[in-house]
């Protein structure tokens, strides 16, 4: 395991080099797909912001600062704006707050409305019906065919100084067959203090591996270490998943090769190597401007994995192509994918891959609440559309079977999101 992490550190160093020279820009990227393309749009064509020359492109991939230098252009003409761009206005202060204050935006009107605590989150209203019930190797309680279930889930950030910020996430979650809990989790805390280009930081982590099959999970408690640039982004776990007798050690990279094409490593393993001792290589490609194609491939090597699957390297892979997306602050705004996973038995034993990715019914005992990268395989189908600004409605369809075909694990589900 330690040879690996190692091996992990010398490529990554090895990559942030190479491209130190080429990486002219020392600003992230905003993802191509990021909401505040759609929102710069709508600004453009109620001429708060001009959208020619080097304004604003909208087939441009831009940094977070050539955005914040847009958005501080439309702040100062926001008494021209109506109440929906103003709305529109407020939302890219908050996300590009730190950038707007180091290209010394002063707007007595901005500093009201950004202050160094931000809370933002969403309410969550999911109805499922699953053929059968997500299994792994904690599941507890009978399942039901059919429920439905709510969430709330509470951001909390401050930013103390130019080093030093906190990030925590509250949620309550209840269902309609199953009490849960019903009280409130702390999903993340932690505190990060940032050195040159690396941060450091502990508390209770929420980490994405790589494209999310190997862990898109809560209540990690641990340290973790982040360092790259425009190009490159590493990320090092050392965790515990509270509540559970397990330790991690995990990590992916990033490196973004164009601004269309983003490739990641993803490293994940608990001490024994019992339930996990797992690797993955994945992928983003922006195949045109309206069509993103992810995917990833992973081992896992682990001594229950091999037992379960009865494979000497069980393994798992999923490839997803999507259309278009739904933008909460573009009313009608639609998007659509479609999607082929195959897991086997075994691979995902304590259900940790991204429920986005990977949607099961949900489990109360998983960790990712509803993401599962095992025993299973076929096609699923997806839409989406915001059917008012903040309101987006969510509809799949998984026809899914196990990974020998023998038995259904299809999964209807539509759910209504309320951004705040």
């Amino acid at each position: 395991m330690k040879k690996r992490i190692i091996a992990l550190l010398v490529i990554s160093i090895f990559c942030l080099c190479s491209v130190a020279a080429a990486a002219a820009n020392p600003f992230t990227d905003v993802p191509a797909n990021h909401w505040a393309y759609g929102a710069i749009n709508s600004l453009v064509k109620a001429g708060i912001v001009d959208g020619d020359g080097k304004k604003f492109q909208g087939d441009k991939t831009m940094t977070r600062y050539e955005v914040a230098q847009i958005v501080a252009k439309a702040i100062a003409k926001e008494d021209k704006a109506d109440a929906e761009n103003k709305a529109l206005i407020d939302q890219l202060a908050k996300e590009f707050a730190s950038e707007l204050q180091n290209l010394g935006v002063r707007v007595s009107a901005l500093e009201n409305k950004i202050g160094p605590l931000k809370i933002d989150g969403w309410f969550k209203y999911r109805y499922e019906n699953g053929e059968t019930y997500n299994t792994h190797y904690f599941t507890t309680g009978a399942p039901t065919k059919v429920r439905s279930r709510d969430e709330i889930w509470v951001n909390i950030a401050n930013q103390f100084d130019g080093k030093t910020h906190f990030e925590g996430s509250l949620q309550n979650e209840t269902a309609s067959d199953d009490g849960g809990s019903g009280s409130i989790i702390v999903k993340k805390a932690f505190m990060a203090y940032q050195a040159g280009q690396v941060e450091l930081s502990v508390g209770r982590f929420f980490p994405t591996l790589g494209k999310g099959m190997l862990m898109s999970t809560p209540l990690m408690d641990g340290g973790h270490v982040a360092f790259g640039n425009a190009a490159v982004n590493v990320n090092l776990y050392a965790i515990h998943m509270a509540g559970q007798d397990v330790n991690y050690r995990a990590g992916d990279m990033q490196y973004n090769l164009s601004k269309d094409f983003n490739i990641s490593l993803a490293y994940s393993a608990d001490k024994q190597k019992e339930f996990y001792n797992s690797t993955a290589v994945g992928f983003e490609y922006k195949a045109a401007p309206q069509l993103t194609l992810t995917g990833e491939y992973g081992i896992n090597r682990s001594t229950l994995a091999k037992s379960a699957s009865g494979l000497s390297k069980p393994y798992a892979y999923f490839l997803k192509a999507q259309y278009k997306g739904a933008n909460p602050f573009v009313t009608g705004s639609t998007g659509a994918w479609v999607q082929f996973e195959k897991a086997t038995d075994g691979f995902d034993l304590m259900a940790n891959a991204s429920p986005m990715s990977w949607p099961t019914c949900y489990n109360w005992s998983a960790g990712s609440g509803g993401g599962s990268a095992n025993n299973v395989k076929g096609f699923s189908y997806g839409v989406e559309t915001t059917l008012a600004q903040r309101m987006i409605l969510t509809a799949t369809y998984n026809p899914l079977k196990t990974f020998d075909g023998q038995t259904n694990k299809k999964l209807i589900t539509a759910q209504v999101w309320y951004l705040f």
